[in-house]
């Protein structure tokens, strides 16, 4: 008798998998690309298109030396974050011109110790330079900070201008 009533619940339970095992609704199995997408959002038109900022001017080096600069950030805003390349050139008291190439993540910071409206974007290099910060006066020009978010120049020639 037990083996009867063993085998008869297990013919209701492989008829009932079977039956529905057919029902179960079939759907695309979802691929790398689109999985990816939904997380990082590379490809989502909500974002807008990824823009080009280029800034130039004059910025005293760590040393003290005007250097010329030539900043070009690429960021889906201006205020967001994103990454940036850096061309800095100078000549030395000898008259050797150097030129440093550099680029990295940009950070966009939201106040600071005495503005807290202020908007600085904080460039980490990739090769482990030092950061550099740069006070936004609008969107058209920066101003390079220290350590402590002080200018380093309040000369009228030492900003970079957007072009």
């Amino acid at each position: 008798m037990k083996k009867m009533l063993s085998m008869a619940a297990i013919a209701c339970l492989a008829a009932c998998a079977i039956s529905c095992g057919n029902k179960r609704e079939k759907t695309a199995p979802i691929d790398f690309a689109s999985y990816s997408d939904s997380i990082y959002m590379d490809n989502d038109s909500t974002i807008g298109e990824m823009q080009t900022y280029t800034y130039e001017g004059i910025l005293p080096t760590d040393a003290g030396i005007p250097a010329n600069y030539i900043l070009t950030i690429d960021s889906y805003g201006l205020n967001s974050d994103g990454t940036y390349s850096l061309i800095e050139s100078y000549t030395e008291a000898n008259g050797m011109t150097r030129t440093h190439y550099d680029e990295g993540e940009k950070i966009v910071i939201w106040g600071m110790p005495d503005d807290s409206t202020a908007i600085v974007y904080e460039l980490i290099s990739y090769s482990n330079r030092p950061h550099l910060r740069l006070l936004a006066k609008g969107d058209s020009v920066l101003h390079k900070l220290d350590e402590n978010f002080k200018r380093v120049s309040h000369d009228v020639k030492h900003r970079l201008h957007r072009k």
